[in-house]
């Protein structure tokens, strides 16, 4: 069977390391030899591997940014030379750019993956050129939608590869009964993510149906600015912020309405898990197309425009007075549980190892 080598970040942080983790852990369960090397000193451990995969953290001795990219590189490309791997794949444009320079004159392919919007990124020109000349070099480029695909160089296509996330097998199951009065959101408080539209849009919905709460899960930098939103609008008794919350699917999962008011997604595995448990959603549709991918517009959930604070406010109040829309809604979205179960990403996934 066939040596992988997954280049991970850590075991801990966003989407990306999550997704990782499960398609190592799929690999490792299906007898394949599996190796994750972790690239940045983070002791906690928010995701678990699996007991089969050989894990090795590296350190670096120093908080140099300069040197610790350069032992970066010195110590990635000697773990790979010494290890034997059939494929290496790596995510998140950084480490991807670390990878393919330490596997330089190495018949060894490696498989990268965007997983954000690149537009949005503040690199240099010296970074984009390097991206771009590295990614030339990959064996395989795997993007999450069709959108974020036709962003990068025409010379980059033939080697491009379109693969959703999958869904958390472990999810519970729709909630049936009557769903408690939360609206909720997961998610860094970052800029990307909107939070400011979501509580405008809430306490207008406030005025009428002063009997929801509003629970935004996560932590972030602008965790005191939304408080102080919230505090100016009067609805500070009505808007939660828990921080982050390890089962988290467990505490939405008989939430009334899930939202995803982000200016920019890969695709946002907190949106298809809330699909995933029929919870119905109101999402942006937002670049790169990961909503748009994953919703068929009031079937399976609801798309609105980008920062339209009227549209989420009007979306709310549809799902709270049009309880047949809103079952309709829940019984289609589970259908992506299926759709996009770890195998059949799994099976993507493989077809494309050399």
């Amino acid at each position: 069977m066939k040596k992988i080598l997954f280049v991970n970040s850590s075991l801990t942080g966003g989407g990306s390391e999550r997704v990782m983790v499960i398609l190592a852990n799929e690999f490792a369960s299906q007898g394949y030899d599996v190796t994750m090397v972790l690239v940045r000193e983070k002791e906690e451990e928010t995701y678990k591997l699996n007991p089969k995969i050989k894990c090795v953290k590296f350190t670096y001795g120093t908080k140099n940014k300069l040197l610790i990219a350069l032992k970066r590189l010195k110590y990635l490309r000697s773990f790979i030379k010494n290890g034997r791997f059939d494929n290496i794949i790596s995510f998140m444009y950084d480490i991807n750019i670390i990878t393919l320079l330490s596997t330089i004159g190495l018949d060894i392919p490696v498989i990268v993956s965007e997983r954000a919007n690149p537009i949005t990124r503040k690199n240099n020109s010296l970074y984009k050129w390097l991206e771009y000349k590295t990614y030339l070099k990959a064996y395989k480029i795997v993007f999450q939608t069709d959108e974020v695909k036709a962003m990068y160089p025409i010379s980059l296509q033939d080697r491009a590869v379109v693969i959703p996330n999958p869904v958390n097998e472990n999810l519970p199951d729709c909630f049936e009964g009557n769903r408690k009065k939360n609206i909720v959101s997961v998610g860094r408080i970052v800029e990307q993510k909107n939070f400011s539209m979501l509580i405008e849009a809430f306490a207008k919905f406030h005025k009428i149906y002063s009997e929801y709460k509003l629970i935004i899960y996560g932590e972030g930098p602008l965790l005191g600015k939304l408080k102080q939103e919230v505090e100016y609008l009067g609805i500070t008794d009505y808007v939660i912020f828990p921080g982050y919350i390890k089962n988290v699917d467990e505490e939405i999962k008989d939430a009334a309405i899930y939202v995803s008011s982000s200016n920019y997604e890969g695709i946002s595995n907190s949106m298809i898990e809330a699909l995933a448990m029929g919870i119905p959603s109101i999402c942006t549709d937002c670049p790169v197309g990961g909503a748009k991918l994953m919703i068929e517009n009031r079937k399976n959930g609801i798309l609105i425009p980008v920062g339209d604070v009227e549209a989420l406010y009007n979306s709310m109040v549809e799902l709270v007075e049009n309880k047949d829309l809103a079952d309709y809604i829940s019984k289609n979205a589970v259908n992506v549980r299926r759709e996009y179960s770890v195998s059949r990403i799994m099976e993507k996934w493989k077809s494309i190892l050399r």
